[in-house]
C-alpha cells in the first residue's frame, strides 16, 4: 500500500461528517479526538480531518497547517485499521510546532484498538 491519499477515501460530504460525529464510538487522545463508524463491508475507509475555528480563531494558516499534519499522520498508520470504517479526526490541542510522528502515535493506538474489537 502506498502513502497516497486518494479523493474516494475522503470524507466530504457535511451530513456524512455529521452523521460520524453522531454515531461514533470517540477515541480520545491528548492531542486528536477520533471518531470512529462501521460501514458495511466491501467499502473503502473515508476520513475528515477537523480542525475547529474556534481553537484557532483567525489563524487561518496554522488551522491548514494542522489539517496537513493530520493528513500525514493518517497517511503512514492507515494500514493499522481494517477496511469499511468512516473516520472523523479532530484536533483538539495541537501547538503551532507539533510534528506528525506525535500525532502518528496517537492514531497508531487508537486504530490498534479498533482493530482488537
Amino acid at each position: 500500500m502506498g502513502y497516497s491519499f486518494h479523493s474516494k477515501e475522503r470524507l466530504k460530504n457535511s451530513d456524512a461528517i455529521k452523521a460520524v460525529l453522531d454515531h461514533a464510538r470517540p477515541f480520545r487522545g491528548n492531542l486528536v479526538n477520533i471518531y470512529v463508524v462501521k460501514m458495511p463491508a466491501g467499502s473503502c475507509n473515508r476520513v475528515a480531518f477537523l480542525v475547529r475555528k474556534a481553537l484557532y480563531n483567525k489563524k487561518i494558516v496554522l488551522r491548514n497547517r494542522f489539517k496537513r499534519v493530520l493528513r500525514e499522520a493518517y497517511r503512514h498508520t492507515r494500514h493499522l485499521l481494517p477496511e469499511s470504517y468512516d473516520i472523523a479526526i479532530m484536533a483538539m490541542r495541537l501547538k503551532k510546532d507539533t510534528k506528525p510522528t506525535s500525532v502518528q502515535k496517537e492514531l497508531s493506538d487508537a486504530f490498534k484498538n479498533i482493530s482488537k474489537k
